[in-house]
């Protein structure tokens, strides 16, 4: 009697203390956050370079290639350095300023018209990651010209197409 009496008081002591361990049970957790930033990206094709064109006077076009690929808004602008309004321009002799052949230049292309010489910069949302906005600068004379009837020399113009963000 003695021994059961003992066996049950050691059972009895032995679910108590399980008991009370299954009461102090808990669980822990972690939460690791990843992020991943993604800096802001210009190309512009071409970039700090300055590209030479000669300007047929048979009126035929000359075009430049210009690429761009941001992922950020960007603005894009196009100034002649002789400008002659909106889309004109001209070529100035260099050794005589007062002598100036106009031509027209454009931008084209691009998600956006881009209007050379508006003083006005385009806005350009950005596009999906693959996505290169091509544009095009060209430019002719009007109409072809007889070179007898201008003085000899050289004749220039620079434009500088522009992206900012």
């Amino acid at each position: 009697d003695l021994t059961m009496n003992s066996l049950l008081k050691l059972s009895s002591l032995l679910l108590l203390s399980m008991g009370a361990f299954a009461a102090h049970a808990a669980s822990q957790s972690v939460t690791v956050n990843y992020t991943l930033t993604i800096p802001t990206v210009c190309t512009l094709s071409g970039n700090g370079t300055s590209i030479n064109k000669t300007l047929p006077h048979e009126g035929t076009a000359v075009n430049q290639s210009i690429d761009v690929k941001c992922n950020v808004p960007y603005s894009i602008k196009a100034q002649s350095a002789n400008s002659k309004g909106v889309n004109q321009s001209a070529v100035i002799s260099t050794a005589n300023p007062t002598l100036n052949i106009p031509y027209n230049i454009t931008l084209t292309g691009g998600p956006n018209a881009v209007n050379v010489n508006s003083g006005v910069p385009v806005t350009v949302a950005p596009s999906a990651t693959t996505r290169t906005d091509s544009y095009t600068l060209s430019a002719k004379t009007p109409s072809a010209i007889a070179i007898e009837d201008y003085i000899a020399g050289i004749y220039t113009d620079a434009v500088m197409v522009e992206i900012s963000y």
